[in-house]
């Protein structure tokens, strides 16, 4: 019997390494960061089905965390609004449960975040892997 028990746990312990290498329920990040020349302010809010966060302002060189956990199918989009007068706009996919844009778009699990920068020509993402950032997306105008 304790032949048994120690088969069973050794399983259980490959098993949980094995689920922690695969990317559902784990914990992962986005960050925004404010690069906006001339001390403009970011206006902000990210969305999944399951909620949103509430309308964030970001002062120059400020940056805000988003903290979840991945589940099937989690997909967390951002609408961005450019200061002073936050007529610029853009709305992208922050975050996407498919290890495709993980690696792809974010640069790995590694650590763990998402990092979306705004600047003046627009929306950027770094690649974690080698550290450089990735331009996404450009500035829309609309009327609020």
């Amino acid at each position: 019997m304790e032949k048994i028990l120690i088969c069973v746990f050794f399983f259980f312990l490959i098993s949980i390494q094995e689920i922690d290498s695969i990317l559902v329920f784990r914990h992962f990040n986005i960050e925004i960061l404010n690069h906006l020349g001339g001390n403009k302010r970011l206006m902000f809010n990210c969305r999944e089905n399951g909620g949103s966060t509430a309308v964030e302002f970001l002062s120059f060189n400020a940056s805000q965390k988003i903290y979840f956990r991945v589940y099937p199918q989690t997909l967390i989009w951002c609408n961005l609004w450019k200061g002073p007068d936050f007529v610029h706009r853009t709305k992208f996919d922050a975050f996407v449960a498919h290890e495709g844009f993980i690696r792809n778009v974010c640069g790995g699990r590694k650590p763990n975040v998402c990092l979306w920068e705004a600047e003046d020509s627009g929306i950027w993402v770094r690649n974690n892997k080698d550290g450089v950032f990735n331009f996404m997306y450009r500035w829309d105008t609309h009327e609020l």
